[in-house]
C-alpha cells in the first residue's frame, strides 16, 4: 500500500496528473453531449457523453482506493462535504436566476441529476469492497459483470440502443468503470509509449462508434450492444494509459496550460450542474 501511495503523490501535492487530464476531459466530453439543443440540425454529431460518464467513474473509483483510510461514518462524511454544499448553492442560485423550485426530497434525491444519487450508493458499496476485496478485485468485477450481462437480458430494449440513456439499469454499466479504476490505481502499470497508447485509444474509440453506429442502422443488431461495453470499457482504460505516459504528463510544465486544466478538473460537479441550466431552448437564438 505504501508503494500506491507513493505513487499517488510523487506528481505533487497528492494530485496523479493522468487522473488531473482525465478529469478534465470528462468535463469536456458532458459538457458537449448536452449542447444538442443549441444545434438541433446537427444534433448527430453531438456525442462523447457515455465516454465522459465513464471517465468520471473511472476517476472516481481511482482516487478512492488511493484516499485514507477511515471509519465508515467519518469517511462517507467526507463524500458528503465534497457533493452536498455545491447542491445547496446551485439549488439557491438556480431558484433565484432560473425560477426552479427544489423540494428537500430533491436536494437529497436531486432527480434531474441522476449521477449524484448513484454515485451516493455507489461510494457505500466501494467502502464495503475496499474494507474486504481489496485483493479480489478481478473477481468482483467478474461478478458484478456477470450481474450486469444477466440484467441487461431482461431489462434492455432490444428493438432500439438505449443501453446508455435511456433505461435506470444504465447506472450499473458505470459501477464496471469504478472498478476499473481501483484495479488500474493498485496494479503495477507498465511504461508505454504515447503513441502506441494513442494507437490503442483510437482503435477502441473507432470500435465504439462502429458498434453504436450499426445498432441505429439495424435494430436486429441491438441485441449484441452489450458489446459495446468492452470497447467503451477499453476506451477508458487507454486514455488513462495515454494520459499516464511521461511525454503528455509534460504539459503540466506549462503554467499557462496547466493552470486551466487543473482549474476546469476541480469543477467537474460544478460544470455538470449547470450546463442543464444553460443549455436549453431559450439560448438557441443565439446559434442560428
Amino acid at each position: 500500500m505504501t508503494l500506491i501511495v507513493n505513487y499517488y503523490n510523487q506528481i505533487g501535492g497528492g494530485k496523479n496528473r493522468s487522473v488531473i487530464l482525465l478529469k478534465f476531459l470528462a468535463a469536456l466530453l458532458i459538457t458537449y453531449s448536452h449542447m444538442g439543443l443549441l444545434f438541433p440540425q446537427y444534433g448527430w454529431l453531438v456525442t462523447g457523453g457515455s465516454i465522459g460518464d465513464g471517465l468520471f467513474f473511472f476517476c472516481f473509483g481511482f482516487t478512492l482506493f488511493l484516499g485514507r483510510t477511515d471509519n465508515f461514518p467519518n469517511w462517507y462524511k467526507r463524500r458528503i462535504n465534497r457533493i452536498y454544499p455545491t447542491i445547496i448553492m446551485w439549488a439557491l442560485f438556480s431558484s433565484f436566476f432560473f425560477g426552479w423550485n427544489w423540494s428537500v426530497e430533491e436536494l437529497i434525491t436531486t432527480p434531474c441529476y441522476w449521477f449524484i444519487p448513484c454515485i451516493m450508493v455507489y461510494y457505500v458499496i466501494f467502502y464495503i469492497i475496499r474494507t474486504f476485496f481489496m485483493n479480489h478485485l478481478k473477481w468482483v468485477f467478474m461478478f458484478f459483470s456477470i450481474v450486469i450481462v444477466l440484467g441487461s437480458i431482461w431489462l434492455l430494449d432490444y428493438t432500439k440502443s438505449v443501453m446508455y440513456a435511456d433505461i435506470s439499469f444504465m447506472r450499473m454499466y458505470y459501477f464496471l468503470f469504478m472498478l476499473l479504476g481501483a484495479m488500474t490505481a493498485i496494479k503495477k502499470r507498465k511504461k508505454r509509449t504515447s503513441l502506441r497508447a494513442g494507437v490503442s485509444v483510437l482503435i477502441s474509440v473507432l470500435f465504439y462508434y462502429a458498434c453504436m453506429g450499426s445498432y441505429k442502422l439495424n435494430p436486429m443488431l441491438c441485441r449484441y450492444q452489450l458489446i459495446s461495453l468492452i470497447s467503451l470499457l477499453s476506451t477508458i482504460y487507454w486514455l488513462f494509459v495515454f494520459c499516464d505516459t511521461v511525454k503528455i504528463a509534460s504539459v503540466f510544465d506549462k503554467p499557462q496550460v496547466s493552470k486551466p486544466i487543473y482549474f476546469i478538473s476541480t469543477l467537474t460537479l460544478e460544470v455538470y450542474m449547470v450546463q442543464y441550466a444553460l443549455f436549453t431552448d431559450k439560448f438557441n437564438v443565439f446559434f442560428h
